[in-house]
């Protein structure tokens, strides 16, 4: 999160009435099965609007060179796409089923996990706390990279944090033809608050059996 403010301010969503009386999500996209895959039931969390594709894979690094963050493979094609959000945090889910021969989903992971030298790093930098629009709290910041294997799935994990304040939790993950994107985003620094990330693998791979 590049300081755009927090989950509440920085996604202007309507929600569904159906999500709130089932909490649960919807999908979109064409990948076979991969809409029903995806819907899942996440305790707290209630339907979203869909939310865009983050072309990349981490964050850059505030204070350094102006250089783009690695990005997913090209030709990678459309994912299906699913959203959740709760009131101080947001669940998005992207999934592509890899059918071409020369990019496999291992290939599809592997490639991305090659560049991602970038997305490890930590600093102090100075930001609005309290909301008012002003940058003027110190605040340690940080990413780590780190392989990632769960419940079928195998991939990376990019953790950023900000003291204090929030935190973003990224898995990029494969499982047989399937390539699968988890952004949670944490009005927190509190671990227990991504861990939801976890809960949707798992039940994700459940689905896809």
């Amino acid at each position: 999160m590049d300081g755009g403010g927090r989950v509440g301010r920085r996604r202007g969503l309507v929600l569904v009435a159906a999500g709130l009386l089932c909490g649960c999500g919807t999908a979109s996209g064409s990948g076979a099965g991969l809409e029903q895959a995806l819907v899942v039931e996440l305790p707290g969390f209630v339907l979203g609007a869909d939310s865009p594709l983050d072309p990349t894979v981490c964050d850059p690094e505030p204070s350094g060179p102006n250089v783009p963050p690695p990005a997913l493979p090209a030709g990678m094609g459309a994912p299906t796409t699913v959203f959740f959000q709760q009131a101080s945090a947001t669940v998005e889910a992207y999934a592509w089923r890899m059918t071409d021969p020369e990019l496999t989903a291992r290939d599809a992971v592997e490639q991305t996990q090659a560049t991602m030298a970038l997305c490890d790093w930590s600093l102090t930098t100075a930001h609005d706390l309290d909301g008012d629009g002003e940058r003027e709290t110190p605040a340690s910041e940080s990413q780590s990279v780190e392989d990632w294997t769960g419940s079928q799935w195998t991939g990376t994990r990019v953790h950023r944090v900000v003291s204090d304040y929030e935190q973003v939790d990224r898995r990029l993950v494969y499982a047989d033809d399937v390539v699968l994107q988890v952004v949670v985003r944490a009005d927190s620094d509190d671990p227990a608050d991504v861990a939801v990330a976890d809960d949707y693998l798992a039940a994700v791979a459940t689905n896809l059996g």
